[in-house]
């Protein structure tokens, strides 16, 4: 995807500091050694790194309409007039989980199109469940799960979406946790806390910066790979 001219980033979009202090960018990969987590700052419509391949266990909260497509892209500084349609962003998110075909995979969706990503998952997984959950502690969304294995034998209904995230990297049986929408990290910190490696690409560098401090916080040895 094409970039555009950052003019201004101390006025608009910076996440914080996180990213004077762990100044990651595209083409790097970081994480902790110690465990074999990695994230990279990575466009989904660009091939997928390698590392991604490790995750068998997917929690991704993609943006939900195109209008929320641009406005990462924005954010990130990048073209956002390049998203022609939902469509377009949905099936390559699809196409990258079918890359990675994890054992387990979670999404987060609004109720705009969870009937038709349901749909999807049920087409891809023998086992599907989902849940209404909240996200920001108010707002209605939806959790959908796909499993090759089994349905888990936990509701959650009601819960939001962060929590959601902790439980269910606390609860499954998996190796590696993985996101291809990354944000600011709650996905890894989960996976983390829950004494797992993951794997994560996200848009924006400054927010994933973030994810970064919060592990450095935590006790995490962050390091550049490369």
């Amino acid at each position: 995807m094409q970039s555009v001219t950052e003019t201004n980033p101390k006025k608009k979009w910076r996440y914080g500091d996180a990213w004077e202090q762990f100044p990651i960018e595209a083409g790097e990969v970081w994480g902790i050694p110690a465990n074999g987590s990695r994230v990279a700052v990575h466009d989904i419509f660009n091939p997928l790194p390698d590392f991604m391949l490790s995750a068998d266990f997917l929690f991704i909260d993609p943006p939900w309409n195109r209008g929320n497509v641009r406005s990462f892209y924005t954010k990130a500084f990048l073209d956002p007039m390049q998203i022609e349609s939902f469509e377009q962003f949905e099936d390559v998110l699809f196409g990258r989980v079918l890359e990675i075909r994890p054992a387990i995979l979670y999404l987060e969706i609004g109720n705009q199109n969870v009937d038709r990503w349901y749909k999807w998952l049920k087409h891809h997984y023998p086992h599907c469940q989902r849940w209404s959950v909240v996200y920001y502690k108010k707002h209605p969304t939806n959790i959908i799960r796909g499993s090759k294995f089994s349905p888990i034998d936990f509701d959650y209904s009601g819960m939001d979406e962060a929590e959601v995230i902790y439980k269910s990297a606390e609860i499954e049986s998996y190796n590696v946790m993985g996101d291809l929408c990354m944000g600011q990290g709650i996905v890894g910190l989960a996976a983390y806390a829950a004494g797992k490696a993951f794997v994560g690409t996200e848009l924006n560098k400054r927010r994933l910066a973030n994810l970064l401090k919060k592990l450095a916080k935590h006790g995490a040895q962050i390091e550049r790979y490369s």
